[in-house]
């Protein structure tokens, strides 16, 4: 599936900023956010779930928190959770509001009560198909089954942005990772309307387990750019579930953005994204 966000006033979608009850959040993620609503003459809208299961476990009477000061364990009632959880809530928005304007972005925010995933695929569903789910809180080791859970829940999704601890800019080349003759064509059309509006390069970054798929994929790339001896391309052979030498060669590029399939070598359904994600200085795109 081709990487789409449909238009502001189109009806058919938006970027979804996701933001959850941690006060923590990715600048990269958000600048990203704000870059795939210009890039399609989209809008933003900041969705703020806060999570039912939190005050589920709130409410059960051996509930407690560990206190920042010296009380140690500590009860924390509902009314306080949901004051707490509000706080961080409101920030945010105000937070995300400023950014979008200093984009000249539209901007939305919304805030629910429900199973994150849920909540996801119901705002998605609303507007849909052509959204692109960002996650605001920067996406580290360990966070692998939300990536999967996003792709298998929100069907009114085409990708999913999200930025790793590292992540820290979105201007340079946009590094198109494909693994799929059919890809080539849909991967540099999502990288060119990036292209449009941070005026960097686009580079290929054709990967792949096997030397004569490697050798197909970089004949169709050469058709696709004329023959040119300089292709803005580069192979990379990885053995299977192995992401870091996919992530060194994008950082050599020192990316902007990066887009990627979600399934493949690149980033895998099953395994660690922890080297992509801790190499990575900028924002990556997953499609499907």
């Amino acid at each position: 599936m081709i990487a789409h966000v449909a238009a502001a006033g189109e009806g058919r979608g938006r970027v979804v900023l996701w933001l959850g009850s941690s006060a923590e959040t990715s600048p990269a993620a958000i600048d990203a956010a704000m870059l795939l609503a210009r890039a399609y003459n989209s809008e933003v809208e900041s969705l703020f779930v806060e999570d039912q299961q939190l005050f589920e476990l709130a409410s059960l009477p051996f509930a407690r928190v560990i206190s920042s000061g010296e009380d140690g364990w500590r009860a924390l009632p509902r009314v306080d959770l949901e004051r707490e959880i509000h706080f961080v809530g409101a920030a945010l928005q105000r937070q995300i509001a400023a950014t979008a304007r200093e984009a000249s972005v539209t901007y939305h925010g919304r805030v629910v009560r429900d199973d994150p995933m849920r909540a996801l695929a119901r705002a998605c569903n609303d507007m849909g198909p052509w959204n692109v789910v960002t996650v605001a809180e920067p996406f580290g080791a360990g966070k692998e089954e939300r990536l999967r859970d996003l792709f298998s829940t929100v069907h009114g999704t085409t990708g999913v942005v999200v930025a790793g601890p590292m992540a820290h800019r979105i201007q340079g080349p946009i590094v198109a990772v494909v693994e799929e003759i059919e890809r080539i064509g849909p991967m540099l059309k999502a990288a060119d309307r990036i292209k449009e509006t941070t005026g960097g390069p686009v580079r290929l970054l054709l990967v792949g387990d096997r030397q004569d798929e490697l050798a197909r994929l970089e004949g169709e790339a050469r058709l696709w750019f004329g023959g040119d001896e300089e292709t803005p391309f580069e192979v990379v052979l990885v053995e299977s579930g192995d992401t870091a030498a996919v992530a060194e060669s994008a950082r050599r590029h020192r990316a902007g953005f990066v887009l990627a399939q979600f399934g493949g070598l690149a980033v895998p359904v099953e395994g660690s994204l922890r080297p992509l994600t801790r190499a990575l200085e900028c924002p990556l795109l997953v499609v499907r």
